[in-house]
């Protein structure tokens, strides 16, 4: 009796949202007012084979590797329903197993995308349920939830640009090619949120405070969250910390970070999370009224567009930091089983659990220090110590060349239509010869041991690339690793 009495509430709760129409290509979110910002890092993606990820925390003076790219984009897809609620040329979703960029125009409410991935996410694995990006996958060799898909990922609404002989603006509809460089200007608000309270009832408070020590409410409940379901990428995620922030969604794992070698969905079940969501979005989409999603709107209002893509739920206030470790830099949520009692952390909850947290009176989202920008930078530099790390393990293995000294580049590709030949160290150019026998000659001793690509790229008299030949070597002046 008590079973069917809860199965009797919970449709009376899906039922109200359920929206009359469909979302349109003009139905957009209301203009917001724009809020400070501050440059924080740099995130720079080089679209080719072995091309360079690297961050840079003095505004692109200096880069340092964290990744490279294993198999770049070639064209721009369409993408998910709330992708057309981000500006175009922006980062429409932050999540541990992906970040989205919007790069389609505001005539579509569903815009072409283009994506960056982590290693695990190379293919779409089985009962994936997100937007499977394809040829619009910029695939890297970054272990999902690390890196950039964590401490040093961007905000949503953040800037991305093409990198030239300046960085310009990302063009509406912008079609990715080879070695084109990517730039995201990673910014966080200047008054960043400390916390956010969720009252979790029916009508119930959400309550921002932010780091001057202000609260509002923002805005209230419209439905409660009751359980958890299974949401791509929280097997690499953490219990309560940040799986997702995009325009129509956080979502918040309840799942650890898996010590499992299968990918996700093979095997047990390992994913676990809830999610959080503006009212009209929840409406339009196949988790409308579901006991896993907790969703926010305006009183009385329960289907106008007045959330979607707007601060600061759902756009500019939330990264995916988290360290279980340091939980004072990191996002996580808390619960409340009773008013007034002490905020507890979340528990462990895996797959399908429908009323796992119907007793639950709050849940807050929470980070205590989060203008702490000199952690940040420590983080870029452990992202790169780590990858150097696992880098030289692979020279000392003998499965990357070691250079010393002058290295002479040669264009061994080269054809009679050959016209020119260019020369490139991670993706920056060094040198540019129209004369035969077409080589360049690289001092190594000019730049810090490490892990590079060189590449040399022969085109036409019309600029047309023929072919491109890429290398990756191992700069070692301080003799440090023998040459097998």
């Amino acid at each position: 009796m008590r079973l069917a009495l809860a199965l009797l509430g919970l449709l009376l709760l899906t039922l109200p949202l359920r929206a009359n129409a469909p979302l349109g290509p003009r139905d957009v979110p209301p203009a917001f007012a724009p809020f400070a910002q501050v440059e924080t890092h740099r995130i720079r993606v080089v679209n080719a084979a072995d091309g360079p990820v690297q961050v840079s925390s003095d505004g692109g003076k200096n880069w340092q590797l964290v990744g490279r790219v294993t198999a770049p984009a070639t064209e721009s897809l369409t993408g998910y329903l709330a992708s057309g609620y981000a500006p175009p040329g922006t980062v429409a979703a932050a999540a541990v197993h992906g970040l989205r960029i919007r790069v389609g125009d505001l005539g579509s409410a569903y815009p072409k995308m283009v994506n960056v991935l982590p290693r695990e996410f190379a293919r779409t694995l089985k009962t994936f349920g997100g937007h499977v990006a394809g040829d619009s996958g910029i695939y890297t060799n970054i272990p999902t939830g690390t890196g950039i898909f964590r401490e040093l990922s961007p905000y949503v609404g953040n800037r991305v640009y093409l990198e030239g002989d300046t960085l310009a603006p990302l063009p509406v509809g912008y079609v990715p090619h080879i070695g084109d460089t990517l730039v995201i200007a990673v910014r966080r608000p200047v008054n960043p949120l400390t916390q956010v309270v969720f009252q979790n009832k029916i009508g119930g408070d959400v309550t921002a405070t932010y780091a001057d020590g202000t609260a509002r409410v923002i805005c209230h409940v419209v439905k409660p969250v009751l359980g958890t379901g299974r949401f791509d990428g929280t097997s690499y995620t953490g219990v309560g910390a940040l799986n997702t922030n995009h325009c129509g969604v956080i979502t918040v794992s309840t799942a650890p970070v898996t010590t499992s070698k299968l990918l996700e969905g093979e095997g047990g079940e390992r994913r676990g999370g809830f999610q959080i969501e503006p009212a009209y979005h929840n409406s339009q989409s196949e988790e409308a009224g579901g006991f896993m999603v907790l969703v926010v709107g305006r009183t009385g209002q329960k289907y106008a567009m007045d959330q979607e893509g707007t601060p600061p739920l759902f756009s500019g206030y939330f990264n995916l930091a988290w360290d279980p470790q340091d939980p004072k830099h990191s996002w996580r949520a808390e619960i409340q089983r009773a008013d007034g009692t002490p905020w507890r952390a979340m528990p462990q909850l895996l797959g399908s659990q429908t009323f796992a947290l119907r007793d639950v009176t709050a849940i807050r989202l929470v980070c205590d220090d989060p203008l702490d920008d000199d952690w940040r930078g420590e983080r870029i530099a452990l992202a790169a110590r780590n990858y150097r790390a696992k880098a030289r393990r692979q020279a000392q293995a003998g499965k990357t060349r070691i250079e010393r000294g002058k290295l002479t580049i040669r264009a061994s590709d080269a054809n009679s239509r050959t016209q020119v030949v260019a020369f490139s160290v991670d993706g920056v150019l060094k040198g540019l010869t129209n004369q035969r026998p077409f080589v360049y000659v690289w001092n190594t001793e000019d730049s810090p041991d490490g892990e590079y690509v060189i590449e040399a790229r022969a085109e036409d008299a019309g600029g047309n690339t023929l072919s491109a030949t890429r290398t990756k070597v191992w700069v070692d002046n301080t003799r440090q690793i023998a040459r097998r």
